[in-house]
């Protein structure tokens, strides 16, 4: 039996963050403890009545100003004393079950840090399994290509890696957990759940120069260090990130050569390639 830290970073979502807690504290099963360790960003509304009802069940940290969910979620995993740390974020859920099983799945196969699959929700539309993909470990190979899985509410993991791999860059606005897992996935397999047992909000993120200005940071880190030929499927999967946030920005025709750049690199039945393109286009 092992104890887990819930890390729960929040900014101005007093509204919704009572369904994850409750979410996490129900998880209980044969896990020894679950400690929610929520972590305000700034926030403006009234969280502190939010969490009232929770007492000290709930612990509280705070940032004075908004320093972005990565700072956050380091604030929670320094904070934190348990075996297992896990994220989830504030407007997200866990499903029954979520930490027995994950955890069981991860001892048994000797995993220091796994995801799972999930209910993705997305602009009204009916909710669909993502990614749907083959349980079992995840290399650098597949984490190449995107950040498919969903970290920011499914990733469980070993409290020593925040030493052995190092903090979430908060320099990084957007991409900062797929910057984290590639660096992970330099020393060890990330476990995957195919099970969903999550239901998460799709980021309405709308920054485009931000995340421009992150797709360049990534680069700058890790191509270096991927030997060939992981470089050209990451250039390929950066190229797919930068013609994402084009089209979502409206710039239509400025997406064709970026695309087009990325798709020319793709290997034919690459599976982690085929799950970023079906997120892409879901």
């Amino acid at each position: 039996m092992v104890s887990v830290s819930v890390v729960i970073p929040v900014f101005n979502r007093a509204h919704s963050i009572g369904r994850a807690i409750e979410s996490a504290l129900q998880q209980q099963g044969s896990i020894r403890s679950v400690n929610v360790v929520v972590v305000n960003d700034g926030s403006s509304d009234d969280l502190k009545g939010a969490l009232a009802p929770y007492g000290d069940r709930v612990r509280l940290l705070e940032h004075q100003t908004n320093l972005g969910a990565a700072a956050a979620r380091n604030t929670g995993v320094a904070a934190a004393r348990d075996e297992l740390i896990a994220f989830l974020d504030s407007d997200d859920v866990w499903l029954p079950g979520k930490l027995d099983t994950q955890v069981a799945v991860m001892q048994r196969r000797g995993w220091r840090a796994s995801c799972t699959a999930c209910w993705l929700h997305r602009d009204g539309r009916a909710p669909v399994i993502s990614p749907r993909y083959r349980e079992g470990p995840l290399t650098l190979d597949h984490l190449v290509w995107g950040c498919f899985v969903s970290p920011g509410s499914t990733l469980v993991f070993d409290r020593a890696l925040a030493d052995e791999v190092g903090p979430l860059y908060a320099d990084l606005s957007r991409l900062e957990d797929w910057d984290w897992l590639l660096r992970y996935c330099r020393r060890y397999p990330l476990g995957f759940v195919a099970d969903p047992f999550a239901r998460v909000a799709a980021s309405s993120f709308t920054d485009t120069e931000k995340l421009l200005a992150a797709i360049v940071l990534i680069r700058e880190r890790h191509l270096k260090h991927l030997p060939q030929p992981l470089r050209r499927h990451f250039a390929a999967a950066l190229d797919m990130e930068k013609a994402a946030a084009l089209y979502r920005a409206g710039g239509r025709l400025s997406v064709v050569v970026p695309l087009l750049s990325s798709l020319m690199r793709v290997p034919v039945g690459h599976q982690g390639a085929a799950a970023i393109l079906r997120n892409r286009l879901g």
